[in-house]
């Protein structure tokens, strides 16, 4: 009987149905490439990787973060690649339960403030940014870094594809922009005033995960970040033709203007120390929620922390 009854579990225990694999998703922007150009190399864009003997994870690329966000809010994705000032607001505005998995890229550089060379900031002068809590955010650190009096400039909305045209056309006297709009302004012979090396750290992307999902799973984003996504940053940094092309499909940018992004990017190696990662992000998590409470994006103090 006691035979019978193992032979009958282990046949049971075979035929369970395979758990479905945790959904991540992100936009298309580089800073997210790593993972994306790892799939398309191996010819699989769509597959579902098998991470260690029991877990899978199905990753898309989406074409903006209004998907990923929407997707997310239904509970369609278990994880999402976002900036900060993304994951904080909305964690705000839905309450769902996330942390922060881990800090995937930042901007090292890529990130500028932009005026041609008989800029004056003793006169007023008109600052360009774009509708976005980050560009309102870099207009708040710059302002401070700076030493300049909101007094002294008046602000004006921009697209992003106009913010080459609107400085050159002298729409606007300063503009905060980033690759490949810095380096198509810096061939036009536009000047840097200050770009986001100034900001160490602050303009991130990064790993946010449904916190029960983390906790069930932790060991699966473990893997993903220490093997996988380390795979893909190495690829990303020794980049040939090939990849090259991958890249240009997936962003849009040319192979000149993707060289000079990655250029003012940095990938950080994966943190695997908790405690570590939760002290280097704290004033940057507190900063940044402090400047979207006050600039009225959101209307209550997110809670968003490192996963533990």
């Amino acid at each position: 009987m006691r035979i019978l009854f193992l032979v009958a579990f282990i046949l049971l225990a075979g035929c369970q149905p395979a758990q479905p694999p945790v959904n991540l998703a992100g936009n298309t922007w580089l800073g997210y490439q790593p993972l994306y150009l790892l799939l398309a190399e191996r010819e699989c864009p769509d597959c579902v990787l098998k991470l260690g003997d029991k877990h899978q994870l199905q990753i898309t690329m989406l074409p903006s973060t209004t998907q990923v966000l929407r997707l997310f809010s239904a509970g369609q994705l278990d994880a999402a690649m976002l900036t900060l000032d993304e994951a904080l607001t909305f964690q705000s505005q839905t309450a769902m339960n996330i942390c922060i998995a881990a800090v995937l890229s930042y901007s090292n550089g890529a990130d500028a403030v932009m005026a041609l060379p008989d800029f004056n900031p003793a006169q007023p002068f008109r600052i360009g940014y774009e509708e976005t809590a980050l560009g309102g955010y870099m207009l708040r650190r710059v302002v401070e870094l700076s030493g300049w009096s909101e007094s002294q400039f008046e602000q004006r909305l921009i697209v992003p594809r106009r913010h080459v045209s609107a400085l050159l056309q002298r729409e606007v006297d300063v503009v905060i922009t980033y690759e490949p709009y810095v380096s198509q302004l810096s061939k036009a012979g536009a000047q840097r005033l200050l770009d986001s090396r100034q900001l160490p750290g602050e303009i991130i992307d990064i790993l946010v995960v449904q916190t029960e999902v983390w906790q069930r799973q932790a060991a699966l984003f473990s893997d993903l970040l220490s093997g996988y996504w380390s795979q893909g940053v190495a690829r990303v940094q020794q980049l040939d033709a090939s990849a090259l092309t991958i890249l240009a499909q997936n962003t849009e940018l040319s192979a000149e203007e993707l060289q000079q992004a990655l250029a003012g990017m940095a990938f950080p190696p994966y943190q695997q120390d908790r405690q570590q990662l939760a002290a280097q992000l704290a004033p940057v998590i507190a900063r940044t929620s402090k400047y979207l409470l006050q600039s009225e994006h959101i209307s209550q103090a997110p809670t968003l922390e490192v996963c533990r």
